[in-house]
């Protein structure tokens, strides 16, 4: 992050929520507004997104990518039901080495292809 915050070519801005529902600040759908305005053609939102009730980024982004663990578990599904639902993009992080086997067990239990 670091690298890409020194690019001429990026702007990186932390928007903290604040206790705003719905896992994004209350001005993100004006901020993207603004970037898009500026000339910016790729635009990365982050939200604070796990629950049922943080889906207000689907009303601001084209895409939604989900990123979760390898040992999600099923334990961690209701509470992430409503993200999961509307995400476009669901990335496994850090599938590998003894995770590897969680990953592909979760990803049979899904039905994934």
């Amino acid at each position: 992050m670091e690298k890409l915050s020194n690019d001429p070519n990026a702007f990186v801005r932390p928007s903290p929520s604040r206790g705003t529902l719905g896992g994004v600040a209350q001005h993100t759908n004006d901020i993207v507004l603004l970037c898009e305005a500026g000339g910016y053609d790729i635009i990365l939102v982050e939200s604070v997104g796990l629950g049922q009730s943080e889906i207000v980024i689907d009303d601001t982004v084209d895409m939604v990518m989900l990123l979760v663990p390898p040992a999600g578990g099923d334990e961690l599904q209701g509470q992430k039901k409503g993200i999961v639902e509307i995400a476009d993009i669901v990335v496994v992080n850090k599938a590998d080495g003894e995770l590897a086997a969680c990953v592909l067990f979760g990803l049979l239990q899904q039905g994934a292809t």
